[in-house]
C-alpha cells in the first residue's frame, strides 16, 4: 500500500512540472485576476494519542516521538480578498510514540489456569502506539498584509487509519483478577505482551491552527498543532476507562508545482 502511495505521488509530480513548464512559456495575452495553486508537500508529525482528563497520565510517563516523513498534495485557492484564501491536502503520514511508564491496575485479558479473563496489571512497562493514515485537512488562510507571506492558517481535518497499533510490555510488576490484588509477579526475563489494537477505532476528525510562511515564489513553510476531537478506542473497548486523543505538532515544507490563473481579456 505504501509502495503504491509513493509511486502515485511520484507521477503526479512529473505530470505537474511538465504542465508548469508548459504555462510558465506560453504567452500571456490576459490580465491576472488570481491564481490557484496546486502543489506537493512533505513534512514530519511530533505527538501521539494522550489520555483525557489529562489526570489519567501515569506520574512516572517518559515519552520518545517517533518521527516519520509524511507525504502529500495540496490546493490553494486564493479570494478576492487578497488577505484570504482556502485550502485542503491529502497526506499520507505515520503518527508514533514509544514511552516508559508505571501503570496501575491496566486491565488487559489474560489467563488464570487456562482460562481467558480480564486482569490487572500494576508495574513497569513499555508502550508502544503508531496510526498510520491518510489525513485530509480544510482549511482558511488569512495574510496579515494583502498578498503578504506570513499567513495565519485555520481549519478541521479528517483522517482514515491505513495501520495502527498499540501495544504494551509489561516488565516489573505484578497481575491480579481484581484491582490491586496479587496475583503472580512480572520480571524483566518474563515479560508480558498486550495487544489493543482490536480495541481501536478507524478514523480520526478534529481541528487544526497553525502559522505559514512564504519562503521564495513558490516554496512555503508550515507549522501547526492538530488536535482530535475522536476516542482512538471503540465503543466496546473494556480495558481503558477514560479516552485517549490524538495531539501532534506537524512541521510542513510545501512547493507549487501549477498555478491555474483566473484571467481576463486585456
Amino acid at each position: 500500500m505504501k509502495k503504491r502511495i509513493y509511486i502515485l505521488c511520484a507521477m503526479f509530480c512529473l505530470i505537474a512540472m511538465h504542465a508548469s513548464a508548459d504555462t510558465e512559456n506560453s504567452a500571456d495575452t490576459t490580465v491576472l485576476k488570481r491564481r490557484i495553486s496546486l502543489g506537493v508537500q512533505i513534512g514530519t508529525d511530533i505527538g501521539g494519542a494522550i489520555p483525557v482528563p489529562l489526570s489519567n497520565i501515569p506520574d512516572k510517563f517518559n515519552p520518545y516521538p517517533q518521527l516519520s516523513v509524511s507525504l502529500g498534495a495540496r490546493i490553494t485557492i486564493p479570494l478576492k480578498d487578497r488577505k484570504w484564501a482556502l485550502g485542503t491536502e491529502i497526506t499520507y503520514k505515520k503518527i508514533g510514540l514509544d514511552a516508559d511508564a508505571r501503570v496501575e491496575n491496566q486491565k488487559f485479558e489474560g489467563t488464570d489456569q487456562g482460562v481467558k479473563k480480564t486482569q490487572y496489571y500494576s508495574g513497569t512497562a513499555k508502550m508502544h502506539m503508531s496510526f498510520t493514515m491518510l489525513e485530509i485537512p480544510v482549511y482558511a488562510k488569512y495574510a496579515f498584509t494583502s498578498g503578504g507571506s506570513h499567513r495565519l492558517v485555520f481549519g478541521a481535518f479528517g483522517a482514515y487509519y491505513l495501520d495502527n497499533e498499540f501495544h504494551v510490555s509489561a516488565t516489573k510488576g505484578y497481575v491480579g483478577n481484581e484491582p490491586d490484588q496479587f496475583e503472580n509477579s512480572v520480571m524483566p526475563e518474563s515479560p508480558i505482551d498486550m495487544n489493543f489494537d482490536s480495541s481501536l477505532g478507524s478514523w480520526d476528525a478534529g481541528v487544526l491552527v497553525g502559522y505559514e510562511k512564504n519562503m521564495f515564489s513558490r516554496l512555503n513553510l508550515g507549522i501547526r498543532v492538530m488536535m482530535g476531537f475522536k476516542d482512538i478506542f471503540t465503543n466496546d473497548n473494556k480495558y481503558f476507562d477514560y479516552k485517549m486523543l490524538n495531539m501532534r505538532g506537524t512541521i510542513t515544507v510545501s512547493y507549487n508545482l501549477i498555478d491555474l490563473r483566473t484571467r481576463s481579456k486585456k
